[in-house]
């Protein structure tokens, strides 16, 4: 099996592996908002915490505005999997450079980058709507080292989307020029 073969075969598995995710990935973030925690498979998603979740289940209104909450950073998470399953499965095409992909690229760190920002807002959000109607109402407003990590990690993306994109451009220059 040469190289290409290995890409080829591990690209498909990348892309069956993010379709799974993202089929998946409702149901995991349903789960915590329909089950009681002891049926829950992990803490809150985006790192919400069990505070405030002393009093499980929170009132009909609460759970919906927590279950809409959760999804807004679920939903760039989504866009960040099915636009990896995408492009591995024109890597799987063995086409390994091209505008498709280039594309697939700047929406994957877009998509990061939207996802870093919307969970940051989202825990603020979800403190606030947990705590509404009780006697000690508040909001937190966090930046934690993970935050600091997967907002470097997104612009990082970024970074490289931005490097493909020139080097596209120069590659048609160059094209242009023979």
């Amino acid at each position: 099996m040469n190289i290409t073969d290995k890409i080829t075969l591990s690209s498909r598995w990348f892309a069956f592996t993010c379709l799974l995710l993202l089929i998946m990935l409702p149901f995991y973030l349903i789960h915590h908002w329909v089950l009681p925690p002891e049926a829950w498979l992990d803490g809150m998603p985006f790192g919400f915490g069990r505070d405030r979740l002393d009093v499980w289940p929170p009132s009909l209104d609460k759970q919906t505005l927590g279950l809409i909450i959760t999804f807004i950073p679920g939903y760039f998470i989504a866009q960040v999997l099915n636009n990896l399953r995408k492009l591995f499965g024109i890597y799987a095409e063995r086409i390994f450079f091209s505008t498709t992909i280039i594309h697939l690229y700047n929406k994957i760190a877009s998509a990061s980058l939207r996802f870093v920002i919307a969970w940051i807002l989202a825990q603020t959000a979800m403190s606030i709507a947990m705590s509404y109607n009780t006697d000690s109402a508040y909001m937190t407003l966090t930046f934690t080292h993970t935050h600091a990590t997967a907002l470097f990690a997104a612009l990082v993306l970024r970074f490289i989307a931005w490097i493909m994109q020139v080097a596209l451009q120069l590659e048609k220059e160059n094209q242009s020029f023979v």
